[in-house]
């Protein structure tokens, strides 16, 4: 599995008619990823389901956007385990996402600069 699709950003790009907005709109998952992925982390540490589902959630959105494929995956599995109810299976994969967001964020600002050498 690939970290990062670009191709998302590339429909995203071509739906909006707007470059400058994607990489915007990259720039700030950048900022955002980090709260995300600590916010996965807490509330499944903390037992807290709901607070739990909507940060999968949150994670799997705003990854989908941006091409993040490895996160989408493991959000997805995240996903899974918690609609269920299932904290113990979802505490399992906890363990990849700090590793996948560092990955994504690596290969996001090298997409991000081959398209400012290409301007």
């Amino acid at each position: 599995m690939s970290v990062l699709d670009t191709s998302s950003l590339e429909r995203l790009a071509r739906d909006v008619s707007s470059w400058p907005f994607v990489v915007t709109f990259a720039q700030k998952y950048q900022r955002l990823l980090p709260e995300r992925v600590r916010r996965v982390i807490a509330a499944i540490t903390d037992g807290d389901l709901d607070q739990a589902l909507d940060a999968a959630l949150s994670l799997r959105v705003s990854s989908s956007f941006v091409g993040a494929s490895e996160l989408v995956e493991i959000a997805r599995r995240l996903e899974t385990h918690l609609r269920t109810g299932d904290l113990a299976a979802a505490r399992l994969p906890l363990g990849l996402i700090p590793e996948a967001a560092h990955r994504t964020e690596r290969a996001l600002a090298a997409y991000l600069s081959s398209l400012a050498d290409r301007a």
